[in-house]
């Protein structure tokens, strides 16, 4: 039922009491109809909170137990996929880390800064183009991660180039990583069998790990 004081009075949003036989029979209607759908769901919420934790137990015992059996000392970071014998069942576990770069990042910056000044004068305009728009940040304060990690592929011969992205590099940091279980199962079709997920909301955020 909806909030109600120590008189039994109703209480709206602003937390004002309005006597019950003041309230509208389609607003008790709905009030009633709201809370029994949240009932159900907070039961469901909480079954699947406690099945969740056992689902992801499972997985991690397996991948242990098939790391002891092989003698491999494996710490599972990557993406897993895992199928029952008939390969029409998997269970797809993501390890999605987020990344951002600590303080030598200004250092990078200056370092390219000078470089393209005094070594790319005329010599190649567009490539010193995508390289500063790489350090631009956009109107929230925000990097371009991708743009940045992109500079690290590029195949360039100079001392000062290779000591930025060797900073580049020992600035990287995980902020933090997103654990992701996916279910799919295969069902027939008209058009013959396809893959169909079954949607569980199975995603974890997990503290930043240390480089």
């Amino acid at each position: 039922m909806a909030k109600k004081d120590k008189d039994g009075n109703w209480l709206d949003e602003k937390g004002r009491a309005i006597p019950e036989s003041y309230i509208k029979p389609e607003d008790k209607k709905r009030d009633t109809v709201v809370e029994r759908i949240f009932k159900k769901v907070v039961k469901l919420s909480e079954r699947i909170a406690d099945d969740k934790v056992e689902i992801v137990g499972t997985i991690e015992k397996y991948l242990e137990e098939l790391s002891k059996d092989n003698k491999v000392k494996e710490n599972w970071k990557g993406n897993i996929l895992i199928y029952n014998f008939s390969k029409n069942l998997v269970v797809e576990r993501r390890i999605d880390e987020s990344i951002g770069f600590d303080e030598k990042l200004q250092m990078v910056k200056t370092i390219i800064d000078k470089w393209i000044s005094e070594k790319m004068q005329g010599a190649n305009e567009e490539l010193a183009k995508v390289i500063s728009q790489a350090f631009s940040i956009d109107k929230k304060g925000r990097i371009n991660t991708q743009m940045l990690l992109k500079l690290l592929r590029l195949d360039i011969n100079d001392a000062d180039w290779k000591k930025a992205m060797k900073m580049l590099k020992e600035s990287i940091m995980v902020t933090s990583s997103k654990q992701s279980i996916m279910f799919r199962r295969k069902v027939n079709t008209e058009a013959g069998e396809a893959w169909e997920s079954i949607c569980l909301n199975f995603n974890d955020t997990f503290p930043a790990k240390e480089k």
